[in-house]
């Protein structure tokens, strides 16, 4: 039993040595050289074992023309310290979005939280099956939370994921995304802790938020340039999004639908800040 062990704990390293490399500090900046503007920073989850797919992830924005970094969840306190001082005063910085797994979805609400202590604005947080995680603080503009429910074993911080609560009552900046309950189908049949990160329709949904936050260049260029704003504000309700079936990495609606998860809201209240599928 004890080689058994050992032999499967050989493979797992073995297979996750890529996703454990840590990320490069020095590759967080203000301004993005490629065709969307913002930067995105993704964290993998425990020691990047399980993670692959935030790699994947990453792969696929860059692809699609926004500017992806990879980091360990480890790297949490200091990628939330660069980010602060590389963004610290600036009066117009481009889009900063976040994007974790498991341990790292809860770290990159730290950094949001971190990172509010220096007024600092994140756009775009979306975290995908968070275990253990913190309040979403006011500074983000718009959290989205992908997670995937166990039932009762959902009362022990492992391999669970877990809807988010804003930071105060009154604030409503998250969206909670429960793939059990969604209409599109996000939920396969095999999907769970280990594997969410890596399924396409899920993809699809993140790949849709970010191009929503991290718009094309020149779009970007051409929209009015506005004073340092030290907070963001909320700009939206807790809600699940809800659209037509996603099919393709190219074909993902954000339609949203209000519910009543942290806030009282009426189900027929229309979502700001969204477009329709």
């Amino acid at each position: 039993m004890f080689r058994q062990t050992v032999a499967v704990l050989m493979l797992l390293t073995a297979a996750g040595c890529s996703s454990m490399a840590p990320g490069k500090l020095a590759d967080v900046q203000t301004l993005s050289d490629r065709p969307r503007a913002g930067n995105v920073y993704l964290l993998r989850g425990f020691i990047g074992i399980f993670s692959t797919g935030i790699d994947h992830l990453g792969e696929e924005l860059n692809a699609d023309g926004v500017r992806a970094k990879v980091y360990q969840d480890d790297q949490w306190h200091e990628l939330a310290d660069t980010i602060a001082q590389r963004y610290a005063g600036q009066a117009n910085p481009e889009p900063v979005v976040l994007i974790g797994h498991s341990y790292g979805a809860d770290d990159v609400i730290r950094i949001s939280r971190e990172l509010e202590a220096k007024n600092v604005k994140v756009d775009l947080l979306v975290t995908i099956d968070p275990v253990t995680p913190p309040d979403v603080p006011k500074n983000v503009v718009k959290c989205v939370n992908i997670y995937r429910p166990n039932g009762l074993t959902d009362m022990l911080p492992f391999f669970r994921g877990i809807p988010l609560k804003a930071d105060s009552p009154e604030l409503a900046n998250v969206i909670n995304v429960n793939i059990r309950t969604d209409p599109r189908g996000l939920m396969d049949w095999d999907t769970d802790h280990f594997n969410i990160e890596k399924k396409p329709k899920v993809h699809a949904v993140v790949l849709d938020q970010v191009n929503q936050t991290c718009p094309d260049r020149q779009i970007w260029a051409a929209l009015p340039r506005m004073k340092a704003q030290p907070t963001a504000t909320p700009v939206m309700a807790s809600a699940e999004l809800t659209s037509e079936t996603v099919s393709t990495g190219k074909e993902h609606a954000s339609a949203l639908h209000p519910t009543t998860q942290p806030q009282k809201l009426s189900q027929n209240s229309a979502a700001p800040g969204l477009d329709g599928p």
